[in-house]
């Protein structure tokens, strides 16, 4: 049995303008209690995120808080998921990029949210599962996506 990402989703996915300043995003984050928004474009496609990461980065080079979120995120190459994915695909996909969080898209539409490490490691099934298919060495249809 395959635990996918949508049985995992904690939330719907906030998302803020390309336009917005880091400020707005940090708001946003400190009032919603979550670490990554993402960033669409004027028709809501998205195309990047901003993390707590990237705040905390740019304010060490020197950044303003009133620079915009294209210029402090991560803008471009977003790692997504599908929501009928495994979560060991997901995991394996953080682990890999470094990343604490995906973008759960269905093609090039944002789909149910945006699933982070804390989602997965939240939920003492998802945990169990994880160390299963860790163990074994994951097949093809294990990994590649829904079962």
């Amino acid at each position: 049995m395959s635990i996918t990402v949508d049985k995992v989703i904690k939330r719907e996915p906030l998302v803020i303008n390309e336009n917005a300043t880091v400020k707005e995003a940090v708001n946003i984050m400190s009032r919603e209690n979550v670490g990554l928004l993402v960033i669409v474009n004027n028709s809501g496609k998205p195309i990047g995120v901003i993390s707590e990461r990237d705040v905390i980065k740019a304010l060490a080079r020197g950044k303003d808080l009133n620079a915009k979120v294209t210029e402090v995120g991560t803008v471009g190459n977003l790692i997504t998921v599908s929501p009928k994915d495994n979560i060991y695909r997901a995991a394996l996909l953080m682990n890999d990029h470094k990343i604490r969080h995906l973008v759960v898209m269905d093609g090039d539409k944002l789909r149910g949210g945006v699933i982070s490490i804390r989602d997965i490691i939240s939920e003492e099934r998802v945990v169990s599962r994880l160390a299963e298919l860790a163990e074994a060495k994951p097949s093809e249809a294990e990994v590649g996506g829904a079962d």
